[in-house]
C-alpha cells in the first residue's frame, strides 16, 4: 500500500499537479474531520440531554408528594353493598 502511495505521488510530481493533489486531500481530509467532530458534539448533546431528563424523571417519582393547596385527600375504601337504600326520588 506504501509502495503504491509513493509512485502515485511521484506521477503526480511528474505531471506537476502534485501541489493541487495535496490541497484537495488536505481539503478532504479538514471537510471530514469538521462533520466527525460536528456529529460527535450533536451524539454527545443529545446523550446528555436523555441522561438528565430520565434523572429528572426520576427524582420527581421518587420525592414525596407536597399536600396540594386545595384541600386534604381522603383516602376512600371500596364501596358495599351493606348500606341501606335511599330514595332520593323526593
Amino acid at each position: 500500500m506504501i509502495v503504491f502511495l509513493l509512485l502515485v505521488l511521484l506521477l503526480l510530481a511528474a505531471l506537476g499537479v502534485l501541489g493541487l493533489a495535496l490541497k484537495v486531500a488536505l481539503a478532504l481530509f479538514v471537510g471530514i474531520s469538521i462533520a466527525a467532530v460536528a456529529l460527535a458534539a450533536a451524539g454527545y448533546y443529545v446523550i446528555r440531554h436523555q441522561v438528565r431528563k430520565a434523572q429528572r424523571s426520576f427524582n420527581a417519582a421518587m420525592a414525596p408528594q407536597p399536600p396540594s393547596a386545595m384541600g386534604t385527600t381522603v383516602e376512600v375504601g371500596r364501596p358495599t353493598r351493606d348500606d341501606p337504600p335511599i330514595d332520593d326520588r323526593y
